[in-house]
């Protein structure tokens, strides 16, 4: 009977820390645009260098529908995008030339293209068991340049959220995945496009 009353006086204390974890791991979400104010990505399929062959196509399709879910980007469907490099005869998008990037960009008819390296994706043992880590790049080139208009990192694991009695601890790798990803294209700043060529059929 004696622990009640200190069980009720921790309770409290658990929850505010429990909301501050919560609080401190989110960012802030870019509102979603109308559709003719959406700009038009071409989403490069990801480098691979986790050793796994099946992670590239796998988490390219995730970056993919955080792009398209995020409501601020027309995400050209990954079917157009590798019938593109085919006829171009690009074989890995990991290292694209310049001249490579301009082409890209006018044969899919978009000024922005989203390149990324997948650089880990797997587990990583601690005292408590072992947990998730994923880490993720992901760069935006103007098609117009060629040049690097934004860059980003994220690496996380599974404990980085993690409290007392463990808890926010992610014991799921396609959970993990897709939280970092999301916050990450929620990170992308594409410069104001007001100045873009327009087309009869065109994209923004």
């Amino acid at each position: 009977m004696r622990a009640l009353p200190s069980l009720r006086l921790l309770a409290p204390l658990l929850i505010v820390c429990a909301l501050a974890a919560g609080c401190a791991g989110s960012s802030a979400r870019p509102h979603p645009l109308p559709a003719g104010q959406r700009k038009a990505v071409i989403l490069l399929p990801l480098e691979n260098l986790t050793g796994r062959a099946e992670n590239g196509d796998r988490f390219s399709r995730l970056v993919w529908s955080m792009l398209a879910r995020s409501g601020r980007f027309d995400a050209i469907d990954p079917g157009e995008v590798d019938a593109a490099l085919g006829e171009l005869r690009i074989r890995s998008a990991g290292s694209l030339t310049r001249e490579q990037v301009l082409r890209v960009s006018s044969r899919l008819n978009a000024r922005w293209i989203v390149a990324g390296t997948l650089l880990e994706c797997g587990t990583m043992r601690t005292p408590d068991g072992d947990i998730p880590s994923f880490g993720l790049t992901l760069r935006v080139l103007d098609g117009r340049t060629g040049q690097v208009v934004w860059a980003d990192l994220r690496a996380r694991s599974g404990q980085d959220r993690e409290t007392i009695f463990g808890w926010g601890r992610e014991e799921s790798l396609d959970r993990l995945a897709e939280a970092t990803a999301r916050e990450l294209v929620n990170e992308i700043d594409i410069p104001d496009m007001t100045d873009s060529v327009s087309t009869t059929e065109g994209r923004p």
